[in-house]
């Protein structure tokens, strides 16, 4: 595994690591990688908007940056993990939660192409990655659980990344399961420069009669089914708490009283510090 030297004291650290033997924080290995790649990022960027003048959509494009540069971080779960997030359990990713018997491992075929698709994306500390989506509105991917959380973004920014698309559309795009198969570089991005990667990776779906509502959509879409869904996706190094949470909402019906008493339970404990809760399902 390739490896970097700390720029304190100058030890080789190999480069899945986030400190070197003696301690010396050297960054997040996810921030580091998209940061490595942001000469590449500005050129995809500059070409973007470069084709969007010719083609006379220049203003739309614009409003598409300007939406993606007030983007948030959102992560959907079920009523279950948001009741033990509000009592003080972190939402962590989905190998420490298997490790520590929190979930049920997925199916067969998909568990072991999940792990081929996040060890080649995340080399070496794919165990510390949680996935997020970038939204527009706070909307979340609700084929992923029908509570949606909104992250503060002090919370998140100097660990996060921002990657182009999911990581199996990436993984699938760039052919990754080929031998010595590398990625194309410039479509990773720190979390400062999501509004630029995103214009890269929409720009051509840009047109003049392309609204608001569209632009919206092409940042966030949540489909009838995971594979209809489109979005930007956020990694993030390490757990998640309650305390990253900004807003909670409920976008999606519990039918189960189970799960509306574990909703229940989690407003009370959230709202009482102070998060801001939304049901939008409930009349």
């Amino acid at each position: 595994m390739p490896a970097i030297n700390c720029p304190r004291c100058g030890l080789s650290v190999e480069d899945h690591l986030t400190a070197c033997e003696s301690g010396h924080f050297i960054g997040f290995p996810n921030v580091r990688r998209a940061e490595e790649m942001r000469a590449d990022l500005m050129i995809n960027y500059a070409a973007a908007v470069s084709g969007a003048a010719l083609r006379g959509v220049a203003s739309p494009l614009a409003q598409l940056e300007s939406l993606l540069q007030r983007t948030v971080a959102t992560i959907n779960v079920d009523a279950k993990i948001f009741r033990n997030m509000a009592f003080g359990q972190n939402y962590m990713s989905y190998y420490k939660a298997l490790d520590l018997g929190l979930r049920k491992i997925a199916e067969q075929q998909y568990h072991g192409h999940r792990g081929a698709v996040d060890e080649k994306v995340h080399p070496g500390y794919r165990a510390e990655i949680i996935n997020a989506a970038l939204s527009p509105d706070g909307r979340g991917l609700t084929n992923y659980g029908p509570i949606t959380l909104e992250l503060q973004e002090q919370s998140i920014e100097d660990r996060a990344s921002v990657m182009r698309e999911n990581s199996f559309d990436f993984y699938e795009r760039n052919d990754l399961g080929r031998r010595n198969a590398t990625e194309a570089p410039g479509w990773r991005a720190i979390w400062a420069d999501r509004a630029q990667v995103g214009v890269a990776h929409l720009a051509d779906e840009v047109n003049a009669a392309t609204g608001t509502r569209e632009l919206v959509n092409m940042i966030l879409f949540s489909g009838p089914t995971r594979p209809q869904d489109r979005y930007i996706e956020i990694h993030i190094y390490g757990d998640v708490s309650w305390q990253s949470i900004s807003k909670v909402t409920l976008e999606a019906p519990l039918t189960k009283s189970e799960a509306r008493d574990d909703w229940d339970f989690g407003c009370q404990k959230l709202a009482r510090r102070g998060i801001a809760i939304e049901d939008k399902v409930s009349p």
